[in-house]
C-alpha cells in the first residue's frame, strides 16, 4: 500500500472517530433539549431543518434522486421516522445514557434476523452467535435497583427492532441511490413525521425555543449534518468491517461522557452487559464465507441520536 493510500485510510480512520464522538454528543444535545422543549417538536425542528440543509447542498451540488428510487427511500424514511419517535420518547424517560446507548446498538445486532424476515437471506452462525450474546448482555442490563427493564429501556428496544428493519431495507434498496439526496429526503420525512404527531398533543413555546437554542443548534449542525455527511465520506474510503467497527464506539463514548456531564453510573454488571452486547455487534459483523445476510450498515441508520 503506497503512502497517499495509506494517508487516506488514516484520514477516514480520524474522521469516523469523531463521528462516533459527533454521535455520542448527540445524545447529551438532545437530554439538554428536552429539558426545554417537548421531544416530537424537538425531533421535527432537529431533522425537518437538517433534511432541508442537505436537501440545498445536494441541489447545490447537482445530486438527484433518480425516479425509480422515490418509492424505496420513502418507505426506508417512513420506518426511520417510527425508529426515531420511538427513540426520542425513550430519551425523555431515560436515566441512564449509557444503558440507553448500548440497548440502541442492538439494531446492528437485529438487522440480519430483520433481512431474514423481510427479504428472505440467509443467517449465518455468526448472526445466531450475536443473537445468543446480546440476550445475556439485556438480562445482565435488566438487573439492577427495581429489577426489570424500565419502561424506556422498553421503547429503546422497540427502536432497536425498527432500526434493524431499517438497517435491512435501506442497505438493500439504497446500495445504488445518491447518498446526499437520499439521507436529506429521509431526514425531512422524520421531521415532517415528527412534527405532525407534535401538532395534537404537545404545547409549543417560543420563549422554550429561545432558551435551548444553542443546543438545538448544536444538534442539528453537529449531530445531525455533520455527522451524516462526514459518516457517508468515511464510509466511502474503507471496508465496510472496518468502519463497522469504529463506528461501535458510539455507545461506548455516550457512557463516558454521560457519566463525565449528568453523574449517571452504570454498575459492574450493567458494565458487564454492555460487554456482551458489544461483542455481540462485533460477532455479528464477522465476514461469512458465503454472502453476508446485510450487505453493510447506512448512515441513517445508526443508533439515530
Amino acid at each position: 500500500m503506497d503512502q497517499a493510500r495509506v494517508g487516506k485510510v488514516a484520514a477516514a480512520d480520524a474522521v469516523l472517530l469523531l463521528v462516533t464522538l459527533l454521535a455520542a454528543s448527540g445524545w447529551l444535545f438532545s437530554k439538554q433539549v428536552l429539558q426545554q422543549l417537548p421531544p416530537l417538536l424537538f425531533m421535527g425542528l432537529r431533522f425537518g431543518t437538517a433534511g432541508l440543509l442537505l436537501f440545498l447542498l445536494g441541489r447545490w451540488r447537482g445530486a438527484v434522486l433518480p425516479r425509480r428510487a422515490l418509492r424505496p427511500t420513502l418507505g426506508c424514511g417512513l420506518l426511520f421516522g417510527v425508529s426515531m419517535m420511538l427513540w426520542i420518547k425513550g430519551l425523555q424517560h431515560s436515566s441512564n445514557l449509557g444503558v440507553a446507548a448500548f440497548i440502541c446498538s442492538m439494531g446492528v445486532v437485529l438487522a440480519p434476523f430483520a433481512s431474514r424476515l423481510l427479504l428472505g437471506t440467509q443467517l449465518s452462525r455468526a448472526a445466531w452467535g450475536s443473537m445468543a450474546l446480546a440476550g445475556l448482555g439485556m438480562a445482565c442490563m435488566s438487573l439492577r435497583a427495581g429489577g426489570g427493564l424500565h419502561a424506556s429501556d422498553w421503547l429503546f428496544l422497540a427502536f432497536a427492532l425498527c432500526s434493524a428493519a431499517y438497517l435491512s431495507l435501506n442497505s438493500h434498496f439504497m446500495a445504488r441511490v445518491p447518498a446526499l439526496p437520499a439521507t436529506a429526503l429521509q431526514l425531512l420525512m422524520v421531521g415532517v413525521m415528527c412534527l405532525l404527531g407534535s401538532v395534537p398533543g404537545e404545547k409549543w413555546s417560543w420563549p422554550a425555543l429561545l432558551a435551548s437554542g444553542h443546543w438545538l443548534l448544536a444538534s442539528i449542525l453537529l449531530a445531525t449534518c455533520l455527522r451524516f455527511l462526514l459518516q457517508n465520506w468515511g464510509q466511502g474510503k474503507m471496508p465496510i468491517a472496518r468502519a463497522a467497527f469504529i463506528l461501535l464506539l458510539e455507545p461506548v463514548w455516550t457512557a463516558l461522557l454521560a457519566s463525565w456531564w449528568f453523574g449517571s453510573v452504570m454498575t459492574g454488571l450493567q458494565w458487564l452487559g454492555a460487554g456482551l452486547i458489544l461483542a455481540a455487534i462485533l460477532v455479528s459483523r464477522h465476514k461469512p464465507r458465503r454472502p453476508a445476510s446485510l450487505q453493510s450498515p447506512v448512515p441513517a441508520g445508526k443508533t439515530g441520536q
